[in-house]
Protein backbone atom coordinates (compact mmCIF):
# COMPACT_ATOMS: atom_id res chain seq x y z
CA UNK A 1 0.00 0.00 0.00
CA UNK A 2 1.22 3.22 -0.70
CA UNK A 3 2.24 5.56 2.47
CA UNK A 4 3.77 8.30 0.94
CA UNK A 5 5.00 9.94 -2.15
CA UNK A 6 7.20 13.00 -3.36
CA UNK A 7 7.65 14.03 -7.29
CA UNK A 8 9.48 16.91 -6.18
CA UNK A 9 7.61 19.39 -8.85
CA UNK A 10 7.95 22.12 -7.30
CA UNK A 11 9.52 25.71 -6.57
CA UNK A 12 13.61 24.98 -6.15
CA UNK A 13 14.66 25.01 -1.93
CA UNK A 14 13.69 22.98 0.71
CA UNK A 15 11.92 20.03 0.97
CA UNK A 16 8.76 21.72 2.79
CA UNK A 17 7.09 19.59 6.03
CA UNK A 18 6.51 16.34 4.94
CA UNK A 19 10.47 15.67 5.22
CA UNK A 20 12.92 15.50 8.46
CA UNK A 21 16.40 16.84 6.94
CA UNK A 22 18.96 15.00 9.16
CA UNK A 23 23.08 14.60 9.41
CA UNK A 24 25.87 16.53 7.71
CA UNK A 25 23.85 19.18 4.91
CA UNK A 26 20.50 19.76 4.36
CA UNK A 27 18.89 17.63 1.07
CA UNK A 28 16.94 19.75 -1.00
CA UNK A 29 15.04 20.48 -4.50
CA UNK A 30 16.91 21.44 -7.65
CA UNK A 31 14.87 21.51 -11.12
CA UNK A 32 12.33 18.87 -9.99
CA UNK A 33 14.89 16.87 -7.92
CA UNK A 34 16.14 16.17 -4.73
CA UNK A 35 19.57 17.45 -4.72
CA UNK A 36 22.55 16.57 -2.19
CA UNK A 37 25.14 18.69 -4.07
CA UNK A 38 27.52 20.81 -2.01
CA UNK A 39 26.69 18.75 1.43
CA UNK A 40 29.31 17.43 2.99
CA UNK A 41 30.90 13.54 2.57
CA UNK A 42 30.91 12.54 6.01
CA UNK A 43 28.44 12.92 7.85
CA UNK A 44 26.18 11.82 5.50
CA UNK A 45 23.03 13.70 4.86
CA UNK A 46 19.61 12.07 4.93
CA UNK A 47 15.56 12.91 4.52
CA UNK A 48 13.37 10.72 5.90
CA UNK A 49 9.88 11.16 5.43
CA UNK A 50 8.14 12.93 8.74
CA UNK A 51 5.60 9.74 9.28
CA UNK A 52 6.30 7.04 10.53
CA UNK A 53 5.06 3.50 8.74
CA UNK A 54 3.16 1.76 10.43
CA UNK A 55 4.47 -1.91 9.46
CA UNK A 56 8.03 -3.52 10.30
CA UNK A 57 7.74 -4.41 6.74
CA UNK A 58 8.76 -1.58 4.63
CA UNK A 59 9.55 -0.16 1.05
CA UNK A 60 11.44 2.81 0.10
CA UNK A 61 11.34 3.50 -3.91
CA UNK A 62 13.11 6.35 -5.70
CA UNK A 63 13.93 6.99 -9.54
CA UNK A 64 17.63 7.88 -10.46
CA UNK A 65 18.52 10.98 -12.12
CA UNK A 66 22.16 11.19 -13.39
CA UNK A 67 21.45 14.29 -15.20
CA UNK A 68 24.93 14.15 -16.78
CA UNK A 69 27.01 13.18 -13.56
CA UNK A 70 29.50 10.63 -13.32
CA UNK A 71 29.97 10.12 -9.93
CA UNK A 72 32.59 7.49 -8.47
CA UNK A 73 32.42 8.31 -5.45
CA UNK A 74 29.36 9.99 -4.29
CA UNK A 75 26.72 8.12 -3.67
CA UNK A 76 22.70 8.54 -3.87
CA UNK A 77 20.07 5.85 -2.19
CA UNK A 78 16.84 4.49 -0.40
CA UNK A 79 16.65 4.41 2.98
CA UNK A 80 14.61 2.02 5.76
CA UNK A 81 14.08 0.92 9.28
CA UNK A 82 15.64 4.53 10.38
CA UNK A 83 14.35 6.67 13.71
CA UNK A 84 15.95 10.42 13.08
CA UNK A 85 18.03 11.49 15.68
CA UNK A 86 18.90 7.89 16.72
CA UNK A 87 19.56 5.50 14.30
CA UNK A 88 19.94 5.96 10.37
CA UNK A 89 18.73 2.69 9.40
CA UNK A 90 19.40 0.06 6.28
CA UNK A 91 20.92 2.32 3.12
CA UNK A 92 21.15 0.86 -0.20
CA UNK A 93 23.83 3.55 -2.05
CA UNK A 94 25.48 3.22 -5.27
CA UNK A 95 27.46 5.65 -7.29
CA UNK A 96 28.53 5.34 -11.07
CA UNK A 97 30.22 1.98 -11.03
CA UNK A 98 29.56 0.62 -6.95
CA UNK A 99 26.75 0.28 -4.54
CA UNK A 100 26.53 -0.90 -1.14
CA UNK A 101 23.71 -1.90 1.23
CA UNK A 102 25.08 -1.08 5.18
CA UNK A 103 23.94 0.01 7.86
CA UNK A 104 26.55 2.87 9.57
CA UNK A 105 28.10 1.66 12.64
CA UNK A 106 30.90 3.96 14.40
CA UNK A 107 32.59 1.18 15.89
CA UNK A 108 33.83 0.29 12.68
CA UNK A 109 36.61 1.57 11.69
CA UNK A 110 35.44 2.89 7.97
CA UNK A 111 31.96 3.99 9.48
CA UNK A 112 29.48 1.28 8.84
CA UNK A 113 28.67 -2.62 8.28
CA UNK A 114 27.37 -4.37 5.24
CA UNK A 115 24.47 -6.11 5.37
CA UNK A 116 25.42 -9.48 6.33
CA UNK A 117 25.88 -11.50 3.25
CA UNK A 118 26.87 -8.59 1.00
CA UNK A 119 30.54 -7.24 0.15
CA UNK A 120 31.75 -3.97 1.47
CA UNK A 121 31.67 -2.79 -1.88
CA UNK A 122 29.85 -4.29 -4.80
CA UNK A 123 30.80 -3.39 -8.30
CA UNK A 124 28.05 -2.60 -10.96
CA UNK A 125 27.73 -1.18 -14.41
CA UNK A 126 25.80 2.27 -14.52
CA UNK A 127 22.11 1.62 -13.96
CA UNK A 128 19.86 3.63 -16.28
CA UNK A 129 19.02 6.89 -16.45
CA UNK A 130 15.11 6.77 -14.95
CA UNK A 131 16.09 3.43 -13.02
CA UNK A 132 13.88 2.47 -10.55
CA UNK A 133 15.82 1.79 -7.50
CA UNK A 134 14.04 -0.33 -4.35
CA UNK A 135 15.06 -1.04 -1.06
CA UNK A 136 12.82 -3.62 1.31
CA UNK A 137 12.75 -4.44 4.60
CA UNK A 138 11.22 -7.55 5.71
CA UNK A 139 11.76 -9.08 8.86
CA UNK A 140 16.30 -9.50 9.49
CA UNK A 141 16.30 -9.50 5.22
CA UNK A 142 16.88 -6.34 3.11
CA UNK A 143 16.48 -6.26 -0.36
CA UNK A 144 17.93 -3.88 -3.19
CA UNK A 145 16.41 -4.27 -6.09
CA UNK A 146 17.31 -2.02 -9.70
CA UNK A 147 14.21 -2.26 -12.34
CA UNK A 148 13.13 -5.22 -10.15
CA UNK A 149 15.65 -7.11 -10.12
CA UNK A 150 17.66 -8.52 -6.68
CA UNK A 151 20.92 -6.50 -7.38
CA UNK A 152 22.30 -7.04 -2.97
CA UNK A 153 19.99 -9.20 -0.21
CA UNK A 154 21.46 -10.04 3.33
CA UNK A 155 20.69 -9.59 6.56
CA UNK A 156 20.55 -7.33 10.15
CA UNK A 157 19.62 -8.74 13.50
CA UNK A 158 16.86 -6.64 15.30
CA UNK A 159 19.78 -6.26 17.97
CA UNK A 160 21.71 -3.58 15.37
CA UNK A 161 18.92 -2.17 13.32
CA UNK A 162 15.57 -2.74 15.16
CA UNK A 163 12.20 -3.23 13.42
CA UNK A 164 10.75 -0.75 15.34
CA UNK A 165 12.19 1.85 13.82
CA UNK A 166 9.62 2.85 11.18
CA UNK A 167 10.77 5.52 9.33
CA UNK A 168 12.20 5.51 5.63
CA UNK A 169 13.90 7.99 3.34
CA UNK A 170 17.14 9.27 1.45
CA UNK A 171 20.98 9.13 1.43
CA UNK A 172 23.02 11.45 -0.53
CA UNK A 173 26.55 12.07 -0.03
CA UNK A 174 28.86 14.56 -2.26
CA UNK A 175 32.47 13.57 -2.05
CA UNK A 176 33.03 16.06 -5.32
CA UNK A 177 34.91 18.60 -2.80
CA UNK A 178 37.33 15.61 -1.42
CA UNK A 179 40.44 15.14 -2.46
CA UNK A 180 40.62 12.69 -5.92
CA UNK A 181 36.40 12.95 -5.11
CA UNK A 182 34.77 13.45 -8.94
CA UNK A 183 31.96 14.62 -9.81
CA UNK A 184 28.92 15.64 -7.45
CA UNK A 185 26.15 13.28 -6.79
CA UNK A 186 23.40 12.00 -9.02
CA UNK A 187 19.58 12.58 -8.20
CA UNK A 188 16.63 11.15 -6.88
CA UNK A 189 13.12 11.57 -8.10
CA UNK A 190 9.60 10.04 -7.25
CA UNK A 191 10.08 8.82 -4.37
CA UNK A 192 7.81 6.04 -3.13
CA UNK A 193 7.43 4.38 0.17
CA UNK A 194 4.77 1.68 0.62
CA UNK A 195 4.40 -1.19 3.28
CA UNK A 196 1.76 -3.99 3.37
Amino acid sequence: MLRAADDFDRPDGPLGPNWITWGGGTLKIVNGHLDGRGTPSTPLSLAFWSEPMPSETQVMRCVVRWNGREPEHSSIGPVVRANPGVDTGVQFAFTDSIMALYHEDPANPNGFTPVAGTPQYASTSRFPEGAVIELRAEGDLYTARVNGKIVLQGTVGADKIPFTNRYVGTVIQDDSRERGGGQPPAQLDDCRALTP
